[in-house]
């Protein structure tokens, strides 16, 4: 079975509960040349970066990655609730107190003054354990996989975007060769034209003219450019059913650019440059579609 055309960019979004947490996870995904993640999420994760950027790269292969993850925890061990820095708390009374008695503006409330500085109180140090672990990576999965299915879907669009380009330079190409006679009829003339125009008819040696002629043509044949070109279609939409990679894709266009170069170099011929012209310009489309593929 043949593996199907994802586009680079996208999101995915999912959310998890259990008894004592709930996990918001969003990826957000660019293009990118790499895999490139920026995860955004509470300390008490860190510890699991490493395994956290693993999932996603199996998953999303190419793109430049962010991964937002928002904790909840929806019931509160004893260990985390709200502390009181009681030895804090007395410092600042005392300073307090002896300010007020030097100024004459003693406390009015002392209580709720001293609860306003940093640090009095505090919550308690998070743990993170296993359960946590679990429901992180699988709320993170479902979000890569609603990303995976998003690029899926922006994908096969792109695909059929990519074969109709294709298969209109196939056109472009028959265009071409259907010019190939008229071409080479026109270079012969043009030829013949210019030399009676410089040397006089009886000096002119016909087989020598021939044997020169034959070669200034050969010069110019892009038989050998039209079918490399044709064999890297061909190739292009063999990739696009089996194997749609972007940077395998990018590789086959760059060598159909050199070709398509090529003949508009040499082939001489208006007609023929027109139709080069027409393939060099659906080209520039596949290049900038196959850089939003994985």
């Amino acid at each position: 079975m043949s593996d199907p055309i994802k586009s680079m960019t996208g999101f995915g979004r999912a959310k998890v509960e259990n008894d004592h947490w709930s996990v918001l996870c969003e990826i957000k995904a660019l293009n990118g040349r790499y895999f490139e993640a920026d995860l955004r999420m509470p300390k008490i994760l860190n510890e699991w970066d490493p395994i956290l950027r693993k999932l996603l790269n199996e998953r999303l292969e190419r793109g430049t990655i962010t991964c937002h993850i928002k904790l909840e925890q929806r019931e509160l061990g004893e260990s985390q609730g709200l502390e009181a820095n009681l030895i804090l708390a007395q410092q600042y009374l005392k300073v307090l107190q002896d300010l007020g008695s030097a100024v004459g503006a003693p406390l009015q409330d002392p209580l709720k003054e001293v609860i306003r500085y940093p640090d009095v109180l505090k919550q308690g140090e998070k743990e993170a354990d296993d359960s946590l672990a679990g429901i992180v990576q699988e709320c993170l999965i479902q979000a890569a996989d609603a990303l995976d299915d998003f690029r899926r879907s922006e994908g096969a669009a792109t695909g059929q975007k990519l074969a109709q380009l294709i298969s209109s330079i196939s056109k472009d190409l028959q265009t071409v060769e259907s010019e190939e006679a008229p071409r080479k009829e026109g270079l012969r003339e043009r030829v013949y034209h210019n030399l009676h125009e410089h040397i006089k008819q009886n000096g002119v040696d016909d087989a020598r003219f021939e044997q020169e002629l034959l070669v200034y043509l050969d010069k110019w044949d892009i038989a050998e450019e039209k079918q490399r070109l044709s064999q890297h279609l061909d190739y292009f939409q063999a990739c696009l059913k089996s194997e749609p990679k972007g940077r395998k894709l990018n590789f086959i266009a760059q060598e159909m650019g050199r070709e398509m170069n090529t003949m508009g170099v040499k082939s001489n011929h208006f007609p023929m440059q027109q139709a080069v012209v027409a393939m060099k310009e659906k080209l520039e489309q596949i290049k900038e579609q196959v850089l939003n593929i994985v």
